[in-house]
């Protein structure tokens, strides 16, 4: 079997890939130390800062579509009790605003966009398909995370670029006052007893997310 070539695959799938992903799904789990609710409950708020501050992600938009998707789970298995305090959770988190969503707008519109403000709610960068693993190379993705850690994201993909390293990063682009009506419609469908509708309404919030590409060439 040829482990160099194995060895290359997971670094394009892994390295600097995926940073909100887990960090948003799970808290942190610290072996050999006992901690309270509490603890692990300001230790997943900090690590979703540290992310956001990275990568310039709207939190709190990830967690209301993550609602969304649990909330449509729940109907699926009968459970539409759940599925209303889901909802009502998204509704809450789209309506607060007392944080700066112009902060995490996606100016840019490449996509095809329709009338509102495109909110990141998520951002992955993954090596292009071309990489081939050399000493150099490893030492510049070895650099470029720690640059990430600290919030440089330019230093990092500056650093990968370079040391002739192609860089493609997605942003997951979520219309805030589009959203923002359909889960106040299928707040009302849910009330109704209009269990099927309101998951209707939820999956169109859900695919209304938009992924904009960006690739980052490397420097000849």
């Amino acid at each position: 079997m040829n482990t160099h070539f194995i060895k290359e695959t997971i670094m394009k799938k892994l390295i600097l890939a995926g940073v909100l992903a887990t960090m948003m799904s799970s808290a942190p789990v610290f072996a050999a130390t006992a901690t309270t609710p509490a603890q692990t409950a300001a230790a997943t708020a900090q690590i979703q800062k540290e992310a956001a501050d990275v990568m310039q992600v709207a939190v709190q938009g990830a967690n209301a579509m993550r609602d969304i998707q649990l909330a449509r789970l729940a109907l699926f298995h009968g459970e539409p009790a759940s599925a209303k305090k889901l909802t009502d959770d998204a509704a809450t988190l789209l309506k607060d605003d007392s944080i700066d969503w112009k902060k995490f707008v996606k100016t840019d519109a490449k996509a095809k966009m329709i009338d509102d403000q495109y909110v990141i709610i998520n951002a992955t960068v993954a090596l292009s398909e071309d990489y081939v693993a050399t000493p150099a190379k490893e030492s510049a993705i070895k650099s470029a995370n720690e640059k990430l850690a600290k919030g440089d994201k330019k230093g990092a993909m500056d650093t990968l670029r370079l040391a002739g390293i192609g860089v493609m990063e997605n942003q997951y682009l979520m219309p805030l006052n589009q959203t923002r009506k359909a889960v106040a419609q299928a707040q009302k469908m849910l009330a109704d007893g209009k269990y099927y509708e309101a998951n209707l309404v939820l999956k169109g919030a859900e695919d209304g997310i938009v992924v904009d590409s960006e690739m980052f060439a490397a420097s000849n």
